[in-house]
C-alpha cells in the first residue's frame, strides 16, 4: 500500500529522516545548522574543495599562497571561538573579481581579487568577512534552503563513494548558491566580522571601507563586481555606508596602533598575472598582462605615468582608480603604484619596495 504525502509533510519526514541518518553516520555530532553537523560540514567543504580545484586551479606562486594563508591564519588565531579546527586559504587562478568560502573552512580569493586589493588591511577585512561567513555556518544554511529535500543525499553521498554521482549533484548545486551569495543580512554580518577581525589583528579596519569604495568605482568602469553584488548581496553604497560608520566606532574606541601595510603587500603581488581566464574551461586566447609597481618621481600626474609608462594618456583614470584613488588626486614623490603592464613578468625587473616607518604605505 502506497502513502501519499502533501509536500510540506513530506519535506518535513525527508528532513527528519536525514536527521537520523546524519546521527548514525557520525558518531556524537555536533550542529550548528539543523540536520547538519560540523562534521558533515567539514566532510561538505573537503569533497567541494576538490571541484573548485579542478574548476578554477591554483594560483602558481608559492610565495603568494603561503602569504595569503599566513595573514588568514592570523585572523583565525584572534578567534574566541574558531567553529573549526582548521582553516584552508588558497588563491585560484581565475581573473574574476571573486572571493568565497565553503563549509568546514575553505576560504578562496582569485587573483583578480588580489589584483585588485590595495594593501594587506583591505586582504584581511575580505578573509575576515569570509571566515564570518564559516563561523556563522552561512553556507550550510544556505544549502538547507535552497537544497531542500535533496538535502538527504549530503549525508549518504559522503559516507560511500558508490553515491558520488549524488553528491556531485548536491555539490554542484550548493558551489553555485554559495557563489550567488547568502542575502543581506548574511553578508552585512560579515562585513562586520571582517572588519572586527581585522582590526583585532593589528589592521585598519577603514581599509575595507576603501576596498568597497574603490570596487563602486571598477563596477562601474568595467562591470564586475566582487562576490556577485549585483544578485542577493546589498547595494555595494549601502555596505560603504554600513561599514564605514562601523570602522570609524571602532577607531574611535581604539586602544592599539592599527597598519595597512600597502608596501608589504605591494611586494607580494608584484609580477603577478592580470586578466586573462577565468577558469580552466575558458579557451579564448588572451594577451599576457601583469602587475607591476612603479615609484612615483617627482612632477608626475597619474597622465604623465601612463604617457611615459604606458603610452596611453587614456590609462590615467585605470591607474587611478587600481590604486583606490581619484584622477584629482595628487601623487606624492616615492609613492608606489600600482600599473598593468602587457607581456609576462620577468623577474630581473623587480622594483625594491622598502619598507620605512609610515605602515600606511
Amino acid at each position: 500500500m502506497r502513502l501519499f504525502f502533501k509536500p510540506r509533510v513530506r519535506i518535513a519526514c525527508l528532513l527528519f529522516l536525514l536527521s537520523g541518518l546524519i546521527f548514525l553516520l557520525l558518531p556524537s555530532p555536533s550542529f550548528s545548522v539543523p540536520f547538519i553537523s560540523k562534521e558533515t560540514e567539514l566532510a561538505m567543504g573537503q569533497e567541494a574543495d576538490k571541484q573548485v580545484i579542478a574548476q578554477f586551479g591554483l594560483y602558481e606562486d608559492k610565495v603568494l599562497q603561503l602569504y595569503v594563508n599566513d595573514i588568514g591564519q592570523k585572523l583565525v588565531s584572534e578567534l574566541s571561538d574558531k567553529e573549526f579546527n582548521k582553516y584552508f586559504f588558497k588563491v585560484v587562478d581565475s581573473s574574476e573579481i571573486n572571493a568565497f568560502a565553503l563549509p568546514g573552512g575553505y576560504i578562496y580569493v582569485t587573483r583578480g581579487i588580489l589584483a585588485t586589493i590595495n594593501n594587506e588591511a583591505e586582504l584581511a577585512g575580505i578573509l575576515g568577512h569570509e571566515i564570518g561567513h564559516v563561523t556563522q555556518h552561512h553556507g550550510a544554511k544556505q544549502i538547507v534552503r535552497a537544497i531542500g529535500a535533496q538535502i538527504l543525499a549530503i549525508g549518504g553521498a559522503i559516507a560511500s563513494p558508490k553515491n558520488a554521482g549524488e553528491w556531485l549533484m548536491v555539490s554542484t548545486q550548493m558551489f553555485n548558491q554559495i557563489n550567488l551569495g547568502y542575502g543581506r543580512d548574511a553578508e552585512l554580518e560579515s562585513d562586520a566580522h571582517g572588519l572586527l577581525s581585522a582590526y583585532q589583528a593589528g589592521y585598519d579596519p577603514r581599509s575595507m571601507v576603501d576596498f568597497l569604495k574603490g570596487l563602486r568605482q571598477q563596477e562601474m568602469m568595467s562591470g564586475q563586481s566582487y562576490h556577485s553584488f549585483q544578485s542577493t548581496h546589498p547595494d555595494t553604497k549601502e555596505r560603504v555606508i554600513k561599514t564605514g560608520s562601523l570602522s570609524e566606532s571602532i577607531i574611535n574606541r581604539a586602544d592599539k596602533p592599527v597598519t595597512k601595510n600597502r608596501k608589504e603587500y605591494l611586494n607580494h603581488i608584484q609580477g603577478l598575472s592580470f586578466g586573462g581566464k577565468k577558469h580552466r574551461g575558458d579557451r579564448r586566447n588572451y594577451k599576457k598582462k601583469h602587475i607591476d609597481v612603479y615609484e612615483v618621481r617627482p612632477g608626475d600626474t597619474f597622465k604623465s605615468i601612463a604617457i611615459r609608462e604606458l603610452g596611453d594618456e587614456r590609462e590615467d583614470l585605470t591607474i587611478a582608480v587600481m590604486n583606490g584613488k581619484r584622477l584629482e588626486d595628487s601623487v606624492k614623490p616615492g609613492e608606489f603604484l600600482k600599473l598593468v603592464r602587457p607581456g609576462p613578468y620577468r623577474k630581473d625587473t623587480i622594483l625594491e619596495i622598502r619598507p620605512d616607518i609610515d605602515t600606511s604605505q
